[in-house]
């Protein structure tokens, strides 16, 4: 995915790209900045300053889609508004739908696809100098095929201690409901000594939280002809000499943990104790139309297993309600479930009618009114479980990585221990010391609790730079 172009690098200009979807599309924005960076151009935020704006695209489901048409045409609103700009489309709905995306939005410079992302800087300079849209990268089609290494530039878009950290690209699963597989393409996995490099490098650059993300982290290596290609990624990172100190699994797939994994898991010294399994639902029938392997009982069997391999862990899974022929007596048995399994975190989704998928041609057949009101009731429910299991971590002592003031209150230190990871999980509060840099590590005692989150006292000298 490297590319170059001879062209004077002054041409690229004053870059702003706004980044959308998942830390896998993040990891290809900054891809995308890294490229643009090394050819010359100046990486700025405030879209007022940009000569032009990279919108990096997502299309996972119908608001996604929607989210990022309505980021494209604000920007066209923006480059209408100053003579002289231009705006580069890119990412997953691009590589998904670029044709219908140049029709209706013809004031787009140019569509940058999963696969063009190393000719973004020509893009960018063809665009600023108003080169007619076919002497620009030809627009994709169909599934993406590139595979980036660590040698790749990156301009990071995450906090300096964490980084996104992308094992794999594309997926060989036929979920019914999943269009990913249709533009992201068939699972290509980066070798372990790729892998090696990259976490070595974000060492020696200060990152101390590593997430590790692909759409089946569990596949990992199967199209490299390996056993076990997960475990044997893991065992590669706890034994390279130097490492983010927390490295966090996300995506498993269920039906694929196997025993190697699991003793992996269990003796880890960097593997953080947190488990990341989107089931998507629980009732028989329904996984089975979703093409989905497993049942309740088999579910509730692998959290058990792992949990018993890392105690304590924080474990998040994702659900979608209202999918084709889920009825009353389906969800409730999702309820059901949801109270047994006991999460610290989940991601509730109702169900979007995916135009390419395996459930196209199903009958969408559960009212948006009531997709909507059993996600509310789903979220309701796992809130109370949620806030049960964090007044269970009152008085415990952990391990916290500070990350700054909160947001909402600036006067509060906020940060996260191994079981929340970024974006997507709780926080714990800090209180004691409201001089700690963030992207340390303290220790802290947890001395009140909500759902999503805790609230701990530092403990003086207990925390390690």
């Amino acid at each position: 995915m490297s590319g170059s172009d001879s062209r004077p690098a002054s041409k690229v200009g004053r870059v702003a790209l706004i980044s959308l979807g998942c830390p896998k599309n993040q990891v290809d924005s900054e891809l995308i900045l890294g490229r643009l960076a090394a050819d010359g151009a100046e990486i700025v935020e405030d879209i007022e300053d940009a000569d032009t704006i990279v919108v990096n695209t997502c299309s996972f489901i119908d608001r996604a889609r929607e989210e990022s048409v309505e980021a494209l045409l604000a920007a066209e609103e923006w480059k209408e508004a100053r003579a002289g700009r231009s705006v580069i489309a890119a990412g997953c709905l691009v590589q998904r739908s670029s044709k219908e995306l140049a029709q209706e939005l013809p004031s787009i410079d140019a569509f940058v696809g999963l696969d063009e992302i190393g000719v973004s800087t020509r893009s960018v300079r063809a665009a600023r100098s108003h080169t007619p849209l076919v002497e620009l990268p030809v627009l994709p089609s169909g599934p993406a095929q590139a595979l980036f290494d660590h040698r790749d530039p990156r301009h990071r878009l995450s906090p300096p201690w964490t980084a996104f950290v992308k094992i794999a690209e594309g997926c060989d699963q036929s979920c019914a409901f999943c269009a990913i597989p249709g533009f992201r393409g068939r699972m290509r996995s980066r070798a372990l000594d790729d892998l090696g490099a990259e976490l070595s490098q974000l060492a020696a650059e200060g990152v101390l939280e590593a997430n590790l993300i692909a759409q089946d982290s569990t596949g990992y290596g199967r199209d490299l002809g390996m056993q076990d290609g997960l475990a044997a990624l893991l065992e590669t990172f706890e034994e390279l000499p130097e490492a983010p100190p927390w490295i966090r699994l996300h995506y498993l797939y269920p039906g694929r943990i196997s025993g190697r994994l699991v003793e992996v898991l269990s003796s880890a010294r960097r593997i953080v104790p947190y488990i990341d399994l989107p089931l998507q639902h629980a009732d028989s029938e329904i996984l089975k139309a979703m093409r989905r392997p497993g049942h309740a009982q088999s579910y509730l069997r692998q959290l058990e297993t792992l949990r018993r391999a890392m105690p304590g862990a924080g474990v998040r899974s994702a659900f979608i309600v209202g999918f084709p022929g889920e009825t009353d007596a389906a969800f409730e048995r999702l309820k059901e479930f949801v109270e047994a399994a006991r999460f610290d975190s989940l991601g509730i989704f109702t169900y979007s009618h995916e135009e390419g998928t395996p459930a196209w041609g199903l009958a969408d057949n559960v009212s948006a009114e009531l997709k909507e009101e059993r996600r509310a009731e789903l979220e309701e429910l796992f809130l109370a479980t949620a806030h049960e299991l964090n007044d269970g971590r009152v008085g415990e002592e952990l391990e916290v990585l500070v990350e700054g003031r909160a947001e909402d209150d600036p006067s509060v230190l906020t940060g996260r221990f191994k079981g929340q990871a970024p974006e997507v999980d709780g926080r714990v509060l800090l209180r004691g010391n409201d001089a700690l840099p963030a992207g340390c590590f303290v220790r802290a005692r947890i001395v009140a609790a909500a759902p999503l989150e805790l609230v701990g006292e530092w403990l003086p000298g207990e925390g390690a730079a």
